[in-house]
């Protein structure tokens, strides 16, 4: 009982310590935050560390008690710009993910939206019309059944925000990357949902 409780101490001290690390932006994602956290505090046990979810509930926590006069105001930023974007791209059946849509963005958090087409030529012909100019790389996302595949990533600015347009193919619809939080497969929020989430 000691050690459970020991043990159930030193997770929430890593979930605090992670969300503080995803607030200023040391890391991107849950996993990269747990392992700096968990390193910081000399923690090897890997029943000892938070999960997502408990990450993300002390990052909303974090934000809450030292964010509370800015990242609301910021969010709903992201948000509407990421409404704009998403009409921008209807052709490409855009759907929002990542930080914007858990409601845990903040400045420097990039907009991040899930677009389909069968080829990246098609979605870099519709940049180049829109005079985009945009850096292309590959990321690798988890997928149901233990598989990890490489999707096409475009970035660019527009303004303040940075936009990531990841590339999934019309197959991934029905096999969608897991989401960060629940490690369920997530095809994010569509337009009238994030339309929605403005009023929130």
């Amino acid at each position: 009982m000691k050690i459970h409780s020991k043990c159930r101490a030193t997770r929430l001290l890593i979930a605090h310590e992670a969300a503080r690390i995803l607030a200023n932006q040391e890391s991107w994602d849950f996993q990269g935050a747990r392992r700096k956290a968990a390193a910081r505090l000399g923690c090897k046990d890997q029943r000892c560390l938070p999960d997502n979810r408990e990450i993300d509930a002390a990052l909303h926590e974090y934000q809450l008690l030292f964010r509370s006069d800015s990242q609301p105001e910021v969010l709903r930023q992201l948000r509407r710009m990421a409404v704009e974007a998403m009409q921008q791209f209807q052709v490409f059946s855009p759907r929002l993910t990542g930080p914007v849509l858990e409601g845990t963005a903040d400045r420097g958090s990039p907009v991040q939206l899930f677009l389909f087409a069968d080829t990246a030529e098609e979605l870099i012909l519709h940049l180049m019309e829109k005079r985009i100019p945009f850096d292309q790389r590959e990321i690798r996302m988890r997928h149901s059944g233990g598989n990890t595949k490489s999707h096409p990533i475009f970035a660019f600015q527009a303004g303040d925000a940075k936009f990531e347009l990841i590339l999934l193919s019309p197959v991934d619809r029905a096999n969608p990357p897991l989401d960060s939080q629940s490690d369920k497969p997530g095809l994010g929020a569509g337009l009238s949902r994030a339309r929605a989430l403005l009023n929130t």
